[in-house]
């Protein structure tokens, strides 16, 4: 019995999609993808593949999580720093994109951000996005994740 107690609770906990997660973290998940259409999805298009020369959030962005550096730049970058919205609203976007848009390169361990770093994170803008993800991506540690 304690074996499929286990099983069963394993496979419910995996079973856990984005939105439950959103939830369980007392997260908006529709203001946060409303926030997404009418904050980032004109550079970053719908999808999250990028349009033009800004960059790919799809299946690529939960990487920056890989270090501190990473996680601020996220929130540090143009388009996060100087958006309208609230630092709750943007800690929702972006835990939002990490949840639905990252597919394997977010990693089990993921600590959505909280308001207070955004608050910390947005007093400190980046003045040169592409050289600093450049950089940033330099020191990922799994290079063949890559595809830009």
């Amino acid at each position: 019995m304690r074996t499929f107690l286990f099983l069963f609770s394993f496979f419910w906990i995996t079973q856990i999609n984005a939105a439950s997660r959103f939830e369980l973290m007392g997260l908006d998940k529709n203001r946060a993808q409303l926030n997404y259409m009418l904050n980032c999805q004109g550079c970053h298009a719908g999808d999250g593949r990028g349009l033009g020369d800004v960059p790919a959030l799809k299946g690529f962005v939960g990487n920056f999580l890989s270090s501190n550096e990473g996680r601020a730049y996220l929130i540090r970058v143009p388009g996060s720093a100087n958006s309208p919205l609230t630092d709750v609203e943007l800690a929702e976007v972006v835990n939002w994109i990490l949840f639905t848009m990252s597919d394997k390169s977010l990693a089990n361990s993921f600590k959505p951000l909280t308001p207070e770093e955004v608050q910390t994170y947005r007093g400190q803008p980046i003045l040169d996005a592409k050289a600093e993800r450049s950089r940033l991506i330099e020191k990922f540690p799994i290079q063949e994740k890559l595809a830009q």
